[in-house]
């Protein structure tokens, strides 16, 4: 069961092949992965000069016990450089044991690119270099629907198996590749999916440390996390040829539809940390072990997603909770540094994805407000529209949205009622604009939020 691999970063190795090195090592899955580096700068060369091998160090707190685990990683067959070996890269397709494609190029990765041309070697973009070698697995196989693959993108993306296939698609027609190409790639199986691991990476601290433990030089050793979740929307005929359910060490489940996974991880997980970041940053705090450790700041985060966020989500709350607690032991990893401020990067645009589905979503529901919910929206303004201060960076277009609000007397409710600003009208939620106003009032005056929120819980209550 071989697989081609595009990328070569921390994440995919910490994550695909692991989970490829443990189906080795507990099944017959005796799978080898062919690495492709996707763009011109990389880490091809090293993995090549390493025999596409390097350690894994795993480290956390997982199941309340202290995990710091080591694991070498040797299911990687060949590493390309498409750059440099465009035809080796080709040769790839011929593989007639060939059944996965696995991919982690970024967020950016999966975009059309109108530039991209055939005659380019090899193609400028992630799914420009995947068209052009389906094309040539489709002419050596003479259009074979016994040789479709089983395409499995990584990428934090919408939807991203169904995203890359219909980019595929557009470049087959833009290059005139033909319908018999344009049918058969649609009869490969583009999954979407959903992953789930920190991954800090090389260890820049003690290294001493991590360099007694190694089996060879090594300088693609990578420090991650031991919680593992998978999901990817699949049938049987994926799990007959990918058996990843049957590995306890790590969650991977081939499910019919990742939509409870996916908003679960979106507002609990990732609410979470735009809640800490709206809320830590104001008050000094650099990093997620440091906000943990806050009792005030730790009691608003849990009382949020318990009582409000989890309230919001159609679902089993008694699961949503445990999720929510497995999350918590992750936070308070002490082996991960994880800062604020690399969170709060378009910070916006993660406010909006994260938080207002759930604050939108309690209101309806329950007709009432969610006071915590609206205090952090009102910290989240303030933060905002310090963000020099704070040295908090965003895209540019958010940016001039927000300060195209100019402050006065009708500031909140311009600011709440901007749908492009929240992908909704705020201001007709109830009470709202009048907590918001409460809240952002006291913040700046208060500059203690552990102040300003019991003042915000007082006066609300006369509204």
């Amino acid at each position: 069961m071989n697989s081609i691999q595009f990328g070569e970063g921390n994440f995919i190795r910490a994550f695909v092949d692991y989970c490829i090195q443990l189906l080795n090592e507990k099944t017959e899955f005796n799978g080898k992965v062919s690495v492709v580096q996707p763009i011109e700068k990389g880490k091809i060369e090293i993995l090549k000069n390493q025999k596409g091998q390097f350690h894994i160090f795993i480290e956390g707190i997982f199941n309340n016990k202290n995990i710091r685990d080591i694991k070498v990683i040797s299911c990687i067959d060949k590493a390309i450089n498409p750059y440099k070996e465009f035809e080796s890269f080709l040769e790839l397709a011929k593989d007639k044991n060939l059944n996965f494609v696995f991919s982690n190029t970024t967020e950016a990765g999966i975009e059309y690119n109108k530039n991209d041309l055939k005659s380019i070697k090899p193609p400028i973009s992630f799914p420009g270099k995947l068209t052009i070698f389906l094309y040539n697995r489709f002419k050596f196989f003479k259009g074979d629907q016994n040789k479709i693959l089983h395409i499995i993108p990584c990428e934090l993306i919408e939807s991203n198996g169904e995203k890359l296939k219909k980019i595929i698609l557009k470049i087959a027609l833009d290059w005139n590749l033909g319908r018999k190409f344009y049918y058969w790639i649609n009869k490969n199986k583009f999954h979407n999916s959903l992953v789930d691991r920190i991954v800090p990476g090389y260890p820049k601290k003690n290294l001493v440390f991590y360099k007694k433990q190694l089996q060879f030089n090594d300088e693609l050793m990578v420090t991650c996390e031991p919680f593992f979740l998978w999901i990817i929307e699949g049938g049987k005929d994926l799990k007959k040829k990918f058996p990843v359910e049957q590995i306890k060490k790590i969650d991977v489940r081939i499910v019919k539809d990742i939509g409870i996974y996916k908003t679960r991880k979106i507002q609990i997980l990732n609410g979470s940390h735009t809640i800490m970041v709206s809320l830590g940053i104001i008050s000094n705090i650099d990093n997620v072990s440091n906000f943990l450790k806050n009792s005030f700041l730790k009691k608003i985060l849990i009382d949020t997603i318990v009582n409000e966020i989890i309230l919001s989500i159609n679902h089993d709350s008694m699961e949503l909770k445990k999720y929510f607690n497995k999350t918590l032991e992750r936070f308070e990893n002490p082996f991960i540094d994880h800062k604020l401020r690399a969170i709060s990067l378009n910070s916006l645009s993660k406010f909006k994805s994260r938080i207002i589905p759930s604050i939108v979503s309690f209101s309806k529901i329950y007709n009432r407000a969610p006071y915590n919910l609206y205090f952090i929206l009102s910290s989240f303004i303030i933060l905002y529209h310090r963000r020099k201060h704070f040295k908090i960076l965003d895209n540019y277009s958010d940016q001039f949205l927000f300060d195209n609000i100019k402050l006065g007397d009708d500031y909140v409710n311009k600011i709440l009622s901007n749908k492009s600003l929240w992908g909704v009208d705020l201001s007709k939620l109830t009470k709202l604009k009048e907590c918001t106003s409460v809240g952002i009032k006291l913040i700046s005056d208060e500059y203690d939020i552990k102040k300003a929120y019991s003042s915000y819980i007082e006066k609300i209550k006369t509204l």
